[in-house]
């Protein structure tokens, strides 16, 4: 780690975020994951914090595909890095794979996919069956998927139905209120509710 000038950074700080400015952030998302390869490589660099980092990927778009494409980059690296030591005597494989693992979760069995979350449970069956075409998943894999989106459509389906009751009711009232002839049936009704 190299020496800093923390009077320096202490006064940037008080003073505020850093501005984001495209044509330099960008260009250094890019070269930091390039060489480096981590978002705290560049956030150093660029001396904000990580939760400006993450305000900066959901704000900017460009800056959150170059931040993407510098992840790509940063696998290949190590991927690269990796082939390159495999012949080397003295190359430390067991830290080469930790990176691995922390860094790009290679060798942890998660399964990523492109179903948007805000979706309706409706769509998101869609977005799996589309998916399920385009990918290659065992039969066991897409019962799963199917089942955990069936249990979201029930749910929401009873929240959806729950909120029509909820809907009625008011209108019931609504009209008991305006209604004087309706009166004794209303109150029956609420009555059996």
């Amino acid at each position: 780690m190299g020496k800093i000038d923390a009077k320096k950074l202490y006064l940037q700080f008080k003073k505020g975020d850093r501005a984001y400015k495209e044509e330099i952030h960008c260009p250094m998302i890019l070269e930091v994951m390039n060489t480096a390869g981590t978002m705290t490589a560049f956030c150093m660099k660029a001396q904000i914090s990580d939760a400006l980092f993450y305000k900066w990927t959901s704000k900017y778009k460009v800056f959150a595909r170059c931040y993407a494409f510098g992840k790509i980059l940063s696998k290949a690296n190590w991927e690269q890095e990796g082939e390159d030591g495999k012949e080397e005597e003295f190359f430390n494989f067991d830290y080469w794979r930790l990176t691995g693992a922390q860094r790009y979760g290679v060798g942890k069995n998660r399964v990523r996919f492109g179903i948007e979350a805000k979706s309706n449970p409706y769509e998101q069956y869609k977005q799996l069956v589309d998916l399920a075409n385009s990918e290659e998943f065992s039969a066991s894999e897409i019962k799963q998927l199917m089942e955990s989106i069936n249990v979201g459509i029930r749910a929401y389906e009873s929240f959806k139905m729950q909120a029509e009751v909820d809907k009625v009711k008011e209108d019931v009232k609504r009209m008991g209120v305006h209604s004087a002839n309706n009166s004794n049936s209303i109150e029956k009704a609420a009555k059996t509710d």
